[in-house]
């Protein structure tokens, strides 16, 4: 199959967070999208305290992450698009210097395995998708799993065909958007409305039930943040997701 939109997801609730208006609206109209979710393989090594803290977040199920899995297949059905694991490990996994909340929201270690894998993967896939047009995080937050990911993209894919999505939920936070944007001084925004389908978005987070409490707290917090950074957009009461082209 040909796609025409490729969403570049670090984790399984990336694509839906941060652009599922856009790719509802997208699919809508006929138009082909996939969603490749990076860090999507379970723990081949004993967990850490972390990792063990944050399966306990999640649920504390016996296989986290075929129940993340089967959480991103309903919602990016829900959002018309499909799917493609790419089979990487999350940073809690990948390496044990990712072992606290600083760890992962700090610079990437050098000898993160993550570079060398995804730096191939990306390079075949755009060998394969030649014409599609891809969308990868700014990393606004800094999460390391999407710093890798925008430094990869950045290096591999044309930058004639690429634009950067605004991470959320940390792009709610102001002073996190503002300084990942302050590095970019050139970089022009791309507002894409999403009226018609911010409802279908606001349902497809919630298919991630295990991440809501962690991220949002509860489901009346999570539309209510989300729904309120959509319409901080718009000047005339549309709700909005914003993309950037970065020319270097």
């Amino acid at each position: 199959m040909t796609y025409q939109h490729i969403i570049l997801s670090p984790h399984f609730d990336d694509a839906a967070l941060s652009l599922g208006g856009m790719i509802a609206s997208l699919t809508d109209r006929g138009e082909t999208v996939l969603v490749i979710t990076l860090c999507s393989a379970p723990p081949h090594e004993p967990l850490n305290a972390f990792a063990q803290y944050l399966h306990e977040q999640w649920g504390n199920t016996d296989d986290p992450i075929a129940l993340r899995q089967a959480e991103d297949q309903t919602a990016v059905a829900r959002l018309g698009a499909d799917l493609l694991f790419l089979g990487d490990w999350d940073a809690i996994y990948r390496h044990p210097a990712y072992n606290s909340v600083q760890a992962i929201f700090a610079q990437p270690v050098p000898d993160d395995p993550m570079i060398e894998r995804l730096t191939h993967h990306l390079t075949a896939l755009d060998r394969a998708y030649s014409a599609a047009q891809w969308y990868a995080p700014l990393a606004i937050g800094n999460h390391v799993d999407h710093q890798l990911t925008h430094d990869v993209a950045r290096g591999v894919l044309p930058h004639d065909r690429l634009l950067w999505y605004e991470d959320l939920p940390y792009a709610t936070n102001h002073a996190a958007r503002d300084q990942r944007l302050a590095k970019f001084p050139n970089a022009e925004p791309i507002l894409i409305d999403i009226s018609d389908t911010l409802e279908l978005k606001l349902a497809a987070v919630a298919d991630y039930t295990s991440q809501i409490g962690e991220l949002f707290g509860d489901l009346a917090t999570m539309r209510q943040r989300l729904s309120d950074y959509a319409a901080s957009l718009s000047q005339d009461g549309r709700y909005l997701e914003r993309l950037w082209r970065i020319d270097d």
